[in-house]
């Protein structure tokens, strides 16, 4: 059984997988990834309040991951998920009955999480020493038996984790989403639970004429982290001018952020959470 890492130490690679600017390549990523699969798809479509408020979604998934990573409760926060998903189970698209903990799915939510926050951290920051990529994979290894994946269904190293989601991508994600990904953002539902003067401003029809002419860079970033095969499936049009859009957009986005101190940079709790442990040391 892997070791867990001591809660008191920061993770390999703190510094970075704190930054909030990961979300962007890592979004589109975990969508290609996990969107695709025919049981967590299904899960998606039949348990998760993902289409009716994308944004709680999103900000209890991400707060989960923060607490994951850098809280001092793991195992506590790691079981408190997967009892999150004892509930989610049906009749999958391929007719089959299914469970979240289905052995093989579960798995794979778990290691292609790891990928595509890999993914992230490349195109963020490029080529990561390779030392401080297997601490980090070592890391989820550990984290992953917390959730109850079985050791020996992980690959045992950065090379096998790569391999396994290259092999799924092709033989696992057969599934296509119903919805188009740019017409589907032209009517994101807005967000709830605003500051009084930006709820008025929605209130007011803003909303979705704001999102038309975001859709398309947002569309740009998403489909662009997908893997080609998945955006060729998905019907997602693709030329070379899409992706020299996409590269300028990651190049815009570490131009603007690398200049930002900690404080901007870094996503709130593993802020605090660093600064505690720099100063306990």
């Amino acid at each position: 059984m892997s070791q867990p890492r001591d809660a008191a130490s920061p993770p390999p690679l703190a510094r970075e997988l704190a930054e909030w600017r990961l979300l962007v390549p890592f979004a589109g990523r975990i969508l290609a990834l996990q969107g695709s699969h025919p049981t967590v798809a299904a899960g998606i479509y039949q348990h998760s309040d993902i289409f009716s408020d994308p944004w709680r979604r999103a900000r209890r998934t991400f707060i989960y991951g923060q607490r994951v990573t850098f809280g001092s409760h793991r195992a506590e926060t790691a079981a408190e998920i997967r009892e999150l998903h004892r509930h989610i189970k049906g009749i999958g698209l391929d007719g089959r009955r299914y469970h979240a903990w289905n052995r093989e799915a579960w798995t794979w939510v778990h290691l292609t999480t790891f990928e595509a926050t890999l993914f992230a951290l490349e195109k963020i920051h490029g080529a990561l020493p390779p030392s401080d990529v297997d601490a980090l994979y070592a890391e989820a290894r550990a984290v992953g038996e917390l959730f109850g994946v079985r050791p020996g269904d992980m690959p045992g190293d950065v090379a096998g984790l790569r391999a396994y989601v290259e092999e799924g991508i092709e033989t696992k994600l057969t599934h296509k989403p119903v919805v188009e990904l740019v017409p589907s953002l032209r009517h994101l539902p807005a967000p709830v639970h605003l500051p009084a003067p930006v709820a008025r401003a929605l209130a007011l029809g803003v909303w979705e004429p704001t999102l038309v002419p975001i859709s398309h860079p947002v569309h740009i970033a998403l489909a662009g982290s997908f893997p080609a095969v998945i955006r060729t499936r998905w019907g997602i049009r693709w030329s070379a001018l899409h992706e020299l859009e996409y590269q300028a957009q990651l190049r815009a986005l570490r131009v603007l952020t690398d200049p930002l101190p900690d404080r901007l940079r870094m996503l709130p709790y593993p802020y605090r959470r660093l600064r505690a442990q720099v100063a306990a040391h």
